[in-house]
């Protein structure tokens, strides 16, 4: 049972999100669009959109969800809760609000704002379970920590190179935050196997 459970994981994860991802980014222009651009294109586009959203939050909030529940601290499992709530939601109401600056720019600008909280949130919920798993067993998380660090890090240098939300840096931060949070789970699952053993 766990074997399954670790083969869908690894097939959601490893596969159908940096896929699908790819395949809606296209093979141009990732510099110079992004993808709330492509988005408003055409209706496919948009469904592609929705259909991106819906995988790639549903994804983090099963598994987040899963990783607060093994945390030892009641307050930080309520933090962490309400951080990947507000970042579905935030995703959520981003994909909603159609980026459509020369006709709504007061909507195009909370589309941006939405996204970006998202992905902060996202971002700020893994270093919260890290830190919180750091304290128990230093050796084992010392790696996924410094793993965030480096997604943060080039985050901001592929933001840099354009000077905007680029495709580039929606592909590299979808598909890292979501193998980051697998390997999280699967760092777990490991130590607790080796307790048992």
């Amino acid at each position: 049972m766990k074997k399954r459970r670790h083969l869908c994981l690894d097939l959601i994860s490893c596969f159908l999100i940096p896929c699908y991802t790819l395949l809606f980014a296209g093979s141009i222009q990732w510099f110079s669009t992004n993808f709330s651009v492509i988005a408003v294109t055409g209706a496919d586009h948009y469904r592609g959109f929705v259909y991106w959203g819906i995988l790639a939050g549903s994804y983090f909030l099963v598994m987040l969800i899963r990783l607060v529940l093994i945390l030892p601290s009641l307050p930080v499992r309520l933090g962490v809760l309400g951080m990947t709530a507000g970042a579905i939601l935030c995703l959520g109401y981003a994909i909603a609000i159609p980026y459509l600056p020369a006709y709504f720019p007061r909507y195009a600008a909370l589309h941006v704002l939405l996204a970006a909280l998202a992905c902060v949130l996202l971002m700020a919920a893994l270093l919260v379970i890290l830190l919180s798993l750091r304290r128990g067993d230093r050796d084992r998380w010392q790696k996924p920590l410094w793993a965030w660090l480096a997604i943060v890090g080039l985050c901001a240098v592929i933001f840099l190179i354009p000077r905007m939300v680029s495709t580039a840096l929606e592909v590299f931060f979808t598909i890292s935050a979501t193998l980051l949070t697998r390997d999280i789970w699967l760092r777990y699952c490991r130590g607790r196997e080796d307790k048992k053993t």
